[in-house]
């Protein structure tokens, strides 16, 4: 049986084989290709290639259609290469020849693209998906639906847009993508209601229409019979009178014979009366139950409607609830695993300058990173465990447990200087084994993790370095040294057995070593779509480490959003940077009464964020004018001249906060402005330097950075 591949625009002749045999069909055939008609030939053997799909002859229809396949290329024929190779598709889909199916999918999509013909070119993209999806292909059919989705929105299809997004939520479905599925899902199931309500309401207004014109006609045609008798009956009294006149000239017999034929003729007369009224009332007891009809019928299609859209409505009100459930254990589970991470306070209280870039590809990660510290060594790890998602936060979960327990047995049984990276990594490896019980079979699960682990003398500055395929990048006097790990994983492996390399390190302040798993490496983007590779990674790492580290940290997110831009995150992604300058235990900085002369305008329209702002200013004391617009803003500005600072919301009402600043600016040249965002893109920082902005904070506003910026300003 024929499969029906969805929005297929065009076949190559559409006909009727009713009548005909395939022997009189070969016979036409041989007939035609013997007097050289090329034309009839083309003709007879499309349709016998037709009859053997249509009766189910795939092998033959195949056959068939790769002759004139040949004969169409020989005749330079593209139109009808193009529609014979869908043909051909269509019939290789239903033998499951999927790689022959798809290639001639394929050149019936460059044809349909090389013609500009967008229709055929949607219809190609929706057969390359389907014989993609059938084939377990689930990417390739993803990248052809979407392809197809976008060119059916240019040509207002509806009817294939819905079936783009029915194909969509299938496939991100299979891919196990719930937030994408129930999107395409609800995308659909809103297409499909509105499409079959409007089919509905076109067949209303169809039935309107032939009612309006039977009534129509009704009322005309009782007019002319109105008009008919007002004729009739002038007529009728003429020839009353002059009946009359000649009654008194003309014997009685001849009087008589003129009322005989009067009343033959008014007797005519109402009988094609009768007659006219027996067929309007004919007419129309036909069309009213003709109204009938359709009416029941469309009770009966509203009445089906209605089952489908409360079944659709329940299945869809099971699959939200049930992705409900699971979004709330996964993020209870991220509760978890960020609970488990070393928080921020711990990287303050040892490191000067640092910043860790954590962008989990789903909710929760199976990447992470740890530190702890003993005796003035600090222990950091970066590691990539096995997959992502729950997997991987479960493996990430195991190898924070482990690494805690592994450097505190160590401790206990040697002198924390004698704590070597490589040994960790080895008792982690023996950890992870003896957990997932790992004896090397070929049926288990090669679960693992990849890692990057250093131990730091902090006042020598000695580093220790041991790696399992993770590297370590140090930077030193503006050049990169690259230290490979080992080449095996934290799992079972061929190389069990082998000890991992303990690199030795002699680090100076102004170094900088950067860890990393291979998420951010991997991402595919780009205008080619292609990995942004390593290289590349390398050389921004050189380019931006003169930088501060959170500026560091923006750039690198800023850099991989722009370059992922209309694809999806591939894998987690980790990034840490640590400069080689730790703290000493000293008392915090005090904020308390530092700027009670002061008078800072914050320009913020929403209320949440301008109370976070207050909040973080109150013990320095410092006077706050609020401006809720930019327009407000400038006026502000312009009537406080002891404002000592301006900071400027970007987006605000009436007017944005770059107009304002550039306003601000004219007027006061060395008032200084700091903008707020929270689109941490190149656009948006080059746009506010242009607006004369003289440092932008990003949202949300870490405290102690927000208070070091306008403190450049206000000290």
């Amino acid at each position: 049986m024929k499969k029906i591949i969805l929005s297929t625009l065009a076949f190559f002749i559409t006909f009727s084989l009713l009548g005909q045999s395939i022997d009189e069909l070969k016979k036409k055939y041989e007939e035609n290709k013997a007097a050289g008609n090329s034309n009839q030939v083309t003709y007879y053997l499309n349709k016998i290639a037709y009859y053997y799909w249509n009766n189910n002859q795939l092998d033959l229809a195949a056959k068939n259609y790769e002759e004139l396949l040949t004969i169409s290329r020989s005749n330079n024929n593209t139109a009808a290469i193009r529609n014979v190779q869908t043909n051909l598709g269509l019939v290789y889909s239903d033998l499951s020849q999927y790689d022959k199916a798809l290639n001639s999918f394929t050149e019936s999509l460059k044809i349909a693209k090389s013609q500009n013909d967008k229709a055929a070119t949607a219809s190609a993209y929706m057969n390359i998906a389907v014989v993609n999806q059938t084939a377990g292909n689930n990417q390739e059919a993803l990248s052809a639906v979407e392809n197809a989705l976008r060119l059916a929105q240019e040509l207002n299809q509806m009817k294939l847009v819905r079936s783009c997004y029915g194909m969509l939520a299938d496939i991100h479905k299979k891919l196990g993508n719930t937030d994408e599925t129930m999107k395409y899902f609800n995308l659909y199931a809103s297409f499909d209601k509105h499409l079959k309500e409007k089919e509905v309401e076109q067949i209303k207004e169809q039935t309107q229409l032939k009612v309006h014109k039977a009534e129509a006609d009704k009322q005309k045609t009782e007019a002319e019979l109105s008009q008919e008798r007002f004729k009739l009956q002038a007529t009728t009294d003429t020839l009353r009178k002059e009946k009359e006149i000649n009654r008194m000239q003309k014997e009685m017999i001849a009087m008589k014979e003129r009322e005989k034929k009067q009343m033959e003729a008014q007797l005519r007369n109402e009988a094609i009366i009768r007659y006219l009224l027996l067929g309007i009332a004919i007419i129309v007891l036909a069309f009213a139950f003709f109204i009938f009809q359709q009416v029941k019928k469309t009770k009966k299609a509203n009445v089906q409607l209605a089952a489908k859209n409360k079944e659709i409505a329940s299945q869809r009100d099971e699959i939200q609830k049930q992705s409900e459930k699971i979004r709330a254990s996964i993020q209870y589970a991220q509760r978890i695993q960020s609970a488990v991470l070393p928080p921020e306070e711990t990287f303050e209280k040892y490191m000067n300058d640092y910043f860790v870039l954590f962008k989990p590809r789903d909710i929760v990660s199976g990447d992470f990173y740890w530190m702890t510290e003993k005796n003035e060594k600090l222990i950091i790890a970066v590691a990539d465990c096995t997959g992502h998602g729950v997997p991987g936060a479960f493996m990430s979960m195991l190898g924070i447990a482990f690494l805690n327990e592994i450097v505190n047995k160590i401790i206990e049984n040697k002198h924390v200087r004698s704590l070597q990276a490589s040994e960790i990594l080895m008792n982690l490896r023996e950890y992870v084994i003896k957990s997932l019980h790992q004896k090397g079979s070929v049926h288990e699960a090669k679960d693992g993790m990849d890692i990057s682990l250093v131990v730091i003398d902090k006042k020598t500055g000695e580093l220790q370095y041991s790696g399992a395929n993770n590297p370590l990048f140090l930077i030193r006097d503006e050049e990169m040294q690259i230290f490979a790990g080992d080449p095996m994983s934290i799992s079972y492996g061929p190389n069990t057995k082998e000890e991992f390399t303990n690199h030795s390190i002699t680090t100076r302040p102004d170094d900088i070593i950067y860890m990393c798993s291979d998420g951010y490496q991997d991402q595919f983007g780009g205008s080619l779509g292609r990995k942004f590779m390593v290289k590349r990674f390398k050389s921004m790492l050189l380019e931006i480490h003169k930088h501060g580290f959170d500026k560091q940290k923006h750039i690198l997110d800023r850099t991989i959003m722009e370059w992922k831009r209309g694809h999806a995150q591939i894998d987690d992604i980790l990034v840490m940077g640590i400069k080689m300058n730790f703290k000493e235990h000293k008392k915090e900085t005090s904020f308390e009464n530092i700027w009670s002369k002061k008078k800072i305008l914050i320009a913020e329209d929403t209320e949440a964020n301008y109370l976070y702002l207050v909040e973080a200013l109150r013990k320095t004391e410092v006077k706050i004018l609020r401006a809720r617009n930019g327009k407000e803003a400038v006026e502000l500005a312009k009537a406080n001249s002891d404002i000592d600072l301006v900071l400027m919301d970007i987006n605000m009402p009436e007017m944005d906060g770059f107009e304002a600043t550039e306003l601000i600016k004219e007027y006061n040249r060395k008032l200084p402005v700091v903008a707020q965002t929270a689109l941490n893109i190149s656009e948006v920082e080059n746009k506010a330097k242009q607006a004369g902005c003289d440092d932008i904070i990003y949202k949300p506003v870490k405290f102690k950075l927000f208070l070091k910026i306008i403190g450049k300003f206000l000290d």
